[in-house]
């Protein structure tokens, strides 16, 4: 055989081949099919499937509807691992809680090879049921604002179960939906805003001149208003059933007093003395007048751990202020001082960036006090900004950062020097110029 008629053999062996390869059909990836029920009520149609990947979390999820038998099939899925959970109104994913779990499973994960047919069986879905009630404080008044839970015991404690987490509205009332069958417990905790706006508003449910304007303070509670999980009673849910009327009452937390005296400048006569007060980690704060002669307060009812007191008043000589903390531990605290002197001042210019033009630059300046979530009735420092960016604010005792309607403080500086956090501390009788304030829209 000639050596040409063998090339020519290759080549058409080597374009046979080619075209074999050409024709092999593409990878159609992986199928999975199964079927959505309920224990309840057998097949579930018309329910969302949804194929969730777990290697390529910023991949879009795959989802299909259930037909009348609530049979679903997913095709094409590429090979990977997934997070396959159902859907459907009026039913919960969550399964009932086995073994140690303080979570809900809400789907299961699978993994698909290439090519794969993959029979996942069934996805089970309940009829969703819920709790309700009303959270009262000890005297007997809506307890709004609060953390209510779902629990579970465990062991001689309790696993909460975090996304069941609901807050009481104004009247006290709660509901946690999406509940799977099951026994469970009720906690109610302190709420978690610190903003001094909303506890302001929660304050002021109360006469604000009363010196039990706030919220007492209380300890986790679970129903129906006890301390622990040996004297709590379980509440009982049926799948696609509600509960209502599980009403709890808060346990006040330990209480302690505050006793002192204010002190004052020499040849100063003094009237108008309100103390704020806050204990932050507690999230409870309040106020207090010293209508006593001879400048004595007691405040009672302040929980255990570090308390700030903020005092300011009137006086011949001007308004006067006053700061003082004390680490409560104790039932009570006696002789605190709290030292009233001339406020601080601060004095600095408005800074704005290349975006903000003249004529729609801030005609005023105020200061938010970070010390501690002050009331309503404590006047927020506020200074006018003049044509040039100066201002002056009088006033001051305490931790403030600045604000200005429609703008975003950039960066506080003073004589060059960049402030950390933008936070000023102002002291009694002092004040801070050179203060450069950096804004933008």
């Amino acid at each position: 055989m000639s050596a040409s008629l063998v090339l020519t053999l290759a080549l058409f062996g080597w374009t046979l081949l080619a075209k074999q390869a050409e024709a092999q059909p593409a990878s159609v990836g992986a199928a999975v099919s199964g079927r959505v029920v309920s224990t309840a009520s057998g097949s579930i149609a018309d329910a969302t499937v949804t194929l969730t990947p777990l290697d390529a979390p910023s991949a879009a999820p795959l989802t299909v509807t259930s037909d009348r038998l609530g049979a679903f099939t997913l095709s094409n899925v590429p090979a990977g691992r997934y997070r396959i959970s159902a859907s459907s109104p009026g039913y919960t994913s969550r399964q009932p809680l086995r073994g140690a779990a303080d979570a809900f499973e809400t789907g299961r994960e699978i993994t698909l090879r290439d090519g794969e047919r993959a029979d996942f069986g069934e996805l089970i879905l309940y009829r969703e049921s819920s709790i309700a009630g009303r959270v009262a404080e000890p005297d007997g008044i809506p307890a709004p604002d609060v953390q209510v839970f779902a629990a579970v015991p465990r062991g001689t404690g309790y696993a909460i179960l975090r996304e069941t987490r609901v807050i009481a509205a104004w009247d006290g009332r709660y509901r946690i939906t999406g509940l799977p069958p099951g026994e469970y417990l009720i906690v109610v905790m302190p709420g978690l805003s610190a903003s001094p706006n909303r506890m302001r508003e929660v304050t002021e449910r109360r006469a604000p001149e009363s010196s039990s304007a706030a919220r007492p303070f209380f300890e986790p509670t679970l129903y129906p208003g006890v301390r622990t999980p040996a004297a709590a009673e379980k509440v009982t849910v049926f799948e696609g059933i509600a509960v209502d009327g599980i009403d709890t009452w808060l346990i006040p937390g330990e209480r302690h007093s505050i006793a002192g005296r204010i002190l004052r400048p020499e040849d100063t006569t003094v009237d108008n003395v309100v103390i704020e007060y806050a204990n932050l980690t507690a999230g409870r704060s309040g106020l207090w007048t010293v209508p006593e002669p001879g400048d004595i307060f007691h405040i009672t009812g302040v929980p255990p751990g570090t308390v700030v007191l903020l005092a300011r008043a009137d006086s011949n000589r001007g308004p006067l202020v006053g700061a003082v903390s004390t680490q409560v531990n104790v039932d009570e605290i006696d002789d605190i001082e709290l030292r009233l002197d001339t406020p601080g001042r601060i004095e600095g210019r408005i800074v704005y960036d290349a975006h903000v033009p003249p004529q729609h630059r801030a005609t005023l300046v105020t200061l938010k006090q970070r010390l501690l979530p002050v009331s309503a009735l404590y006047p927020v420092p506020e200074g006018t900004v003049a044509a040039d960016g100066s201002f002056r604010i009088d006033g001051l005792l305490g931790d403030y950062e600045f604000q200005m309607e429609g703008f975003r403080v950039v960066r506080v500086r003073q004589h060059g020097r960049e402030i950390p956090g933008g936070r000023i501390r102002v002291a009694p009788g002092v004040t801070l110029s050179g203060l450069e304030v950096v804004a933008t829209r």
